[in-house]
């Protein structure tokens, strides 16, 4: 059995009395914790930044856009599975992620751009 989530599902409970909440979100320079709390992700930098992804949520997306920089931004997430880092160089560049599970972490669904850096070297 297959299941069709919708956007508007993802952090939208219709039966909720809480109003909607924005797709989008900014990260500004020198914030290192990436919001995990929206869809979208507006990273500016100023400077290189190693930044940090907590734990999702079963089935979360998360689109993570370099919009502004004056440095790299390498990402490692808490859990994660096939990469160890993200590095996101250049304006444009962005990372798609899925949370699977506490143990799977998130994977890589799409790269823009973005290197990731493989755990195991093939």
């Amino acid at each position: 059995m297959s299941q069709i989530i919708r956007f508007s599902d993802v952090y939208h409970n219709p039966d909720s009395d809480v109003d909607d909440v924005a797709f989008t979100t900014t990260c500004a320079g020198a914030v290192l914790a990436i919001p995990i709390t929206h869809f979208y992700v507006a990273k500016t930098t100023g400077g290189a930044e190693a930044c940090t992804l907590a734990n999702g949520k079963p089935g979360q997306l998360l689109v993570l856009n370099l919009t502004a920089q004056s440095g790299a931004v390498t990402l490692t997430p808490a859990t994660m599975t096939g990469f160890a880092t993200v590095v996101l160089t250049a304006n444009g560049d962005a990372v798609v992620l899925l949370y699977i599970d506490d143990t799977v972490g998130w994977i890589i669904l799409g790269l823009y751009g973005a290197a990731a850096t493989p755990l195991v070297s093939v």
